[in-house]
């Protein structure tokens, strides 16, 4: 090139400004080229930082949560359809992660830890935004959550991580603002809020009424935080409702706030042998007793417990808000949420306490 540059510089006797902006246009246009080695050396594939979900992988054997999904794609025709776990942990990582599925699927492209979690290859095509929804709704149309949060929730037993014997249940409901809540119309003039959501009225903590339009989650858990049992409701059902849809059976107290009390839930809990801890509530003219007062304080201190899973929905998960519409979606997508909190509390337990082996029988 400098060669060229000098032969132009003789033939045309041009100034060195103008010899400098040739030597520049010519040394533009040489194509840009990168060694695949320096883009991706192996030395890259195995730094420290793709080990970040190493404990959520060895968590569980995921092949029984795939034998649980085998009918969603079991059509030997048409196009092939991406490992069923890939989507399934890709969706568990947009709920790690906060991401929505465009988000999700353009992470997955540049991600090293994610495309590892999820065995994808760097030659492997990345699924788009459509195929994550699109295998979100076959676990919608199969009702597979359950299953899924209940295989979870076996495994878990089985390496006595959630512990069953002599277990308690804790439960309580919080409101989910709709993801269209508002009075509005779409452009067809039908109203364009969440038609299957309720208003949720509860009185705060310094008595005021506060309204939220869109569901309320449901959940049972143990003193750990481990979900065992969920579900999701319009907002206007009350609390009291779900009883029964989280009672275990086989826990030995049920805690729960003063929204479970009543004399129908006493007797449900004698005869089944669990015992009551259900805080108790005043009526009109009929106030809450000192040792009522007293039993609810103590009562509190375990039922709190029941919160946890609450948090880590609305503040890590970024979940205080709905990200869909309907109520079947919601439920499944809430219980890939309960699922997705097991498995990450479960890798923690994992790597402060390693797998406790079970005790010795007879």
């Amino acid at each position: 090139m400098i060669n060229r540059a000098k032969k132009i510089y003789r033939d045309l006797c041009i100034s060195l400004p103008q010899l400098a902006r040739i030597c520049y246009i010519f040394d533009m246009r040489k194509p840009f080229q990168t060694q695949p080695a320096l883009f991706v050396s192996a030395s890259a594939l195995d730094h420290a930082s793709l080990h970040g979900l190493d404990d959520t992988e060895a968590v569980l054997d995921w092949s029984r949560l795939e034998a649980l999904m085998n009918e969603i794609y079991a059509s030997k025709t048409g196009r092939p359809s991406y490992p069923l776990l890939t989507l399934l942990r890709g969706l568990l990582l947009g709920i790690w992660y906060k991401l929505s599925d465009e988000q999700l699927a353009a992470s997955l492209a540049r991600d090293l830890l994610f495309r590892r979690f999820c065995r994808l290859e760097l030659s492997s095509d990345i699924p788009d935004a459509t195929t994550l929804g699109r295998f979100r709704q076959q676990l919608v149309d199969d009702d597979l959550w359950e299953k899924l949060l209940g295989e979870v929730s076996r495994q878990l037993q089985d390496k006595h991580i959630i512990m069953t014997e002599g277990r308690v249940n804790i439960v309580d409901a919080t409101p989910v603002e709709a993801a269209q809540s508002g009075p509005g119309q779409g452009v067809d003039g039908i109203p364009s809020k969440d038609g299957e959501a309720g208003w949720h009225v509860k009185q705060d903590s310094r008595g005021k009424l506060k309204s939220t339009y869109g569901y309320s989650v449901h959940t049972g858990v143990d003193e750990d935080g481990f979900i065992h049992r969920q579900t999701v409701t319009p907002g206007n059902v009350h609390d009291s409702r779900e009883r029964d849809t989280l009672l275990l059976g086989d826990e030995s107290e049920l805690y729960a706030d003063a929204a479970y009390s009543s004399a129908e839930t006493r007797d449900k809990l004698a005869r089944f042998g669990i015992a009551d801890r259900v805080q108790r509530k005043g009526y009109r003219n009929h106030p809450l007793s000192a040792s009522d007062k007293e039993r609810n304080k103590e009562i509190a201190v375990t039922r709190s417990g029941g919160e946890r899973p609450f948090a880590t929905y609305k503040q890590l998960y970024g979940l205080a808000r709905t990200r869909f519409m309907g109520l079947d979606k919601n439920l499944t997508f809430y219980g890939l949420a309960a699922m997705a909190a097991n498995i990450r509390k479960a890798a923690r337990f994992l790597t402060l306490y390693g797998i406790r082996e079970p005790l010795p029988t007879g």
